[in-house]
Formats: structure tokens, sequence, C-alpha cells
């Protein structure tokens, strides 16, 4: 017989999200809907709200809370379709879930930010000095050449 662990579901009935939210006075705390509602994943518990900053599950029984902001980003990142240079929410663009994204996404599509600079710097000065050694007259009859070809 197998055992299983039991799942836990993201919110149980005596938990609720708070969802700190930045605003020009300050932060605001708001919480999901009213006890004794549940989510099973983060997905759904965040499905909505995109403007808030750090995510806290807060049991009402135990007036404990713990930061869940790192899950909430690893469910908003599951679905997403983007690239790194696009635009995130905050709770996002701020986590660890998105820099393992980020590098994880660089690593299947190598140069999609277009040629690397460094690269093309290289280059130049491959060309700047490829000719480094040879006599000045020389050097300006080799240009000539390259340049009518």
């Amino acid at each position: 017989m197998i055992r299983t662990k039991p799942t836990r579901a993201f919110i149980n009935a005596r938990e609720c999200l708070l969802l700190k939210t930045p605003h020009g006075n300050g932060c605001y705390y708001g919480e999901t809907d009213i006890l004794p509602k549940t989510y099973n994943t983060a997905a759904d518990a965040i499905r909505g709200t995109e403007d808030f900053i750090q995510a806290i599950r807060f049991d009402m029984e135990t007036l404990t809370g713990e930061d869940v902001t790192e899950e909430c980003a690893e469910a908003w990142l599951s679905d997403w379709q983007g690239t790194p240079a696009d635009q995130v929410p905050a709770f996002v663009d701020s986590s660890d879930a998105f820099k393992k994204w980020s590098r994880a996404y660089d690593e299947e599509n190598p140069g999609w930010q277009g040629p690397d600079p460094d690269h093309q710097r290289q280059e130049w000065l491959d060309d700047e000095y490829r000719y480094e050694h040879v006599a000045v007259s020389e050097r300006a009859r080799l240009e000539r050449h390259f340049r009518l070809v």
C-alpha cells in the first residue's frame, strides 16, 4: 500500500489571506473573503488581485501569520506566457521565484534579448586590432581592400 501525504488546502476554513497593498500614503492590508472560505491553490486565492506586494496566510484561531508571497509568485508564474523583460506585478518582481524563472527562461531561449553587448564589443575590438602588427601603409591598403569587397 502506498501512503501519500495528505495535501493541505492553501487557505483553510480558519484562515484568511492578508494582502499588503501599496498606496500613496503608505501600505494597507486587505483580506480575502470572509470565513469559512477555502482556497485549494495559491492561484485560486490571488485570482483577480495583482496589485499587492506581500501575501500573509493568517490563522484566525492561533493569531499567527506566515508569509506566502513566494508561493503566490510561483502560482502566478506557472501560467504566465511572457519574457523576463515584460512588466510583472510587484510581488512577482521582487520574488526568488521570478529570478529562478528568469534563469530558466534564459537557458531555454538563449539570445532572446538580442545580441550580447559584450560579444559585440569584443568583435569590434577584434576588428580594430586585427592589423595591429601590420605596417601603417600596408594597413591602409588592406582596409581599402576590405571596404571595396
